[in-house]
């Protein structure tokens, strides 16, 4: 078998792993945007493929995906599909057109009747996030993806722990954290603590800036809005995520919980005002809006947002401090990661009458995790991926005792 890494060895984001076996037959996993800007080259991702594999619906693992064709299998999990095209709804662009093979938890199936393949779900900042072992021309390979130990999800982390495919001779194992603290919140629960300790007690409106496919996040503020007697306020396209990750698990919250209101924001409302498909979506929000009620009690609200709206916030200045309170990466604030909320809330958070602070954990394991992961594996070979530092996840790992560890370069050709 022979392996590339197009992308991944020495950033974190734009992942594509390419395994062509003896038959030449070629399989990819992910096929993600670039978040660094260094080298915008993505020309590789016209190469020839079998196959592709998903790992999980961040943009910086599927944002090229439709790159490689309608004509090439695309093997993803249901729910990772239902959220890449959820946004898209919402931003006005069409579904997803392609050869979809929808893919399970903890299923085997066979890819172009070459590569066997295991799925193993993780504890990761999206609902769906899958970790691979692949078979081929007797070699077993391991990819983590994107996880974690910490979330609400954590018991998947110890599942694989307690008992890890045996025999594998290469894991690529992602290391996102090396070089990266996660010391003052380090799980859900002390994130969730410490909104609720902000917002107990506030005098007026909270905003929580976070992703609304962070559903373990979203559950989080829930979680504290519920303790303090709050009212938690989403907009439509977060209430149709919540929709969509319930199909999978129950316990998910959805909008006709007591403790949940919509807000309609006018230019979501117009993507699916038209459509009669959301015909019993939007009765079901119009039944849950908050309309002017915020304007009575402030206090009684959190809302959580990509972004905060500013007229909101100049109305409700007079009633006291206003929380806003940023949950997700902080490196979304710097100018090399620009968002479109970057200037807003880099505006916001020194203005007079406004508390800001950051309440964040990582989707991502800690090298400590990544340590005990790796170890759980056992692995002939390990190749760190999805990192920046790639030199100091070696150095950390061989004080550790680890002497598989192998540096690889991007778009070089290994054999294993």
């Amino acid at each position: 078998m022979k392996v590339k890494v197009y992308r991944g060895t020495e950033e974190i984001g734009g992942t594509c792993i390419e395994l062509t076996a003896s038959n030449g037959k070629i399989l990819w996993i992910d096929l993600g945007t670039p978040l660094d800007t260094k080298n915008p080259n993505v020309d590789y991702a016209r190469n020839k493929l079998d196959a592709l594999l998903i790992s999980h619906p961040h943009k910086d693992h599927v944002g090229l995906m439709e790159m490689v064709g309608k004509n090439v299998p695309i093997y993803i999990g249901e729910l990772s599909l239902d959220l890449i095209n959820a946004t898209k709804i919402f931003i006005g662009e069409a579904p997803l057109d392609g050869d979809f093979k929808l893919i399970k938890p903890w299923n085997e199936f066979i890819i172009a009747d070459t590569f066997k393949v295991k799925t193993f779900l993780t504890d990761h900042s999206t609902p769906e996030s899958f970790s691979f072992l692949i078979e081929v021309d007797g070699k077993r390979v391991m990819y983590s993806g994107d996880f974690r130990a910490t979330g609400r999800k954590k018991m998947l982390y110890d599942i694989l722990i307690k008992k890890p495919p045996e025999n594998i001779d290469l894991l690529f194992l992602e290391g996102t954290m090396v070089e990266r603290e996660n010391h003052k919140y380090a799980t859900e629960e002390s994130v969730e603590q410490a909104i609720y300790d902000v917002i107990r007690n506030q005098d007026n409106i909270s905003f929580v800036i976070s992703s609304a496919q962070n559903v373990d996040r979203l559950v989080s503020v829930l979680r504290a809005c519920k303790r303090t007697n709050k009212y938690l306020v989403i907009d439509i396209y977060t209430a149709f995520i919540l929709d969509m990750v319930r199909k999978q698990s129950k316990s998910i919250p959805v909008i006709e919980w007591e403790e949940i209101k919509v807000y309609e924001h006018p230019s979501q409302l117009k993507k699916i005002i038209n459509d009669k498909s959301f015909d019993e979506f939007r009765e079901r929000i119009s039944k849950q809006r908050i309309g002017d009620a915020v304007f009575n009690s402030p206090s009684k609200y959190v809302y959580f947002v990509r972004c905060p709206n500013e007229k909101l916030i100049e109305k409700l200045r007079d009633n006291g401090t206003i929380n806003i309170i940023y949950s997700q990466w902080d490196g979304y604030l710097k100018k090399e990661h620009q968002q479109y909320f970057t200037d807003t809330i880099n505006k916001l958070k020194d203005e007079s009458g406004i508390s800001f602070q950051i309440i964040h954990t990582s989707g991502h394991a800690t090298v400590p995790d990544l340590i005990k992961f790796a170890k759980a594996i056992d692995s002939k070979k390990l190749v760190p991926i999805h990192t920046a530092y790639p030199e100091k996840f070696k150095i950390a790992f061989e004080k550790e005792g680890f002497e598989n560890i192998v540096l690889w370069e991007d778009g070089k050709e290994y054999e294993v």
